[in-house]
């Protein structure tokens, strides 16, 4: 009885405000940018707790300050982002809703410890914060119950959203999205003064990493369209933009 009232409310506060629940074809966003900070917030608490995340090192600052020129040449920096080094040996990088990033050593060796290389990942994962990638995925994933008791003031708090975003970290975002993050990532860097050419650099030693141990692949972009279709993306888009730089002159 209590969830039927709660339902129709929402239905209510819905008609009232524009809001198209989630799953039900709509645009709109349920959770709001201040959630979607303290649910990225929670989230990140919840993994710096089980993993090694480095903030203090001199690796950790070098990552943090090429994310914030990236983040800046994001116009407008509307998210509270943070850049940080996991010291695992795993190629990956992924983002949280609302602003955190996190960087795997194993990657930032992969690629050379190139800044345009690691400028560029970081610009995609902006790009997914951004475009509110993540929370669309959380809005279909948590369904428009809990988000009622969200708006309601029930009892699911964004702590207790928070809770299952880790494990959606790690799972694609679709091929649109995908495509539109390497795009875009070519903007961003390259307004922060990098390579946006050092994005094709990134997608070859995915491909070379894929070919030599398929089995046992944990990598950034996991299950994403395929190194091609992602390279030529990129490449009309430096084509389009013109620009040049390392990888294509």
């Amino acid at each position: 009885m209590q969830a039927t009232v709660r339902l129709i409310a929402l239905v209510a506060v819905s008609a009232a405000l524009g809001w198209t629940p989630a799953g039900c074809g709509g645009t709109t966003f349920l959770i709001g940018h201040d959630q979607e900070v303290q649910i990225g917030q929670e989230a990140a608490a919840e993994f710096d707790r089980e993993n090694k995340v480095d903030r203090s090192s001199a690796d950790a600052r070098w990552l943090q300050g090429i994310g914030d020129r990236v983040a800046a040449a994001a116009s407008p920096p509307d998210y509270p982002y943070s850049f940080t080094l996991v010291r695992e040996d795993v190629n990956n990088a992924f983002c949280l809703p609302g602003g955190p990033v996190y960087f795997y050593q194993g990657l930032i060796d992969t690629l050379g410890r190139d800044e345009d290389q690691v400028a560029w990942v970081i610009a995609h994962e902006i790009t997914h914060i951004r475009q509110k990638h993540a929370i669309r995925r959380i809005e279909r994933a948590i369904g428009a119950q809990v988000l009622i008791e969200v708006l309601l003031g029930g009892q699911n708090t964004a702590r207790e959203i928070a809770g299952i975003v880790g494990g959606l970290a790690l799972q694609d975002y679709g091929r649109d999205n995908e495509i539109m993050a390497d795009r875009l990532a070519c903007r961003w860097s390259a307004g922060a003064g990098y390579d946006p050419t050092a994005g094709l650099a990134v997608l070859a030693a995915f491909k070379q990493i894929q070919g030599e141990d398929p089995s046992d692949f944990e990598i950034l972009f996991m299950s994403h369209p395929g190194n091609t279709t992602r390279e030529d993306a990129v490449k009309d888009y430096l084509g389009e933009n013109n620009m040049s730089g390392r990888y294509y002159p």
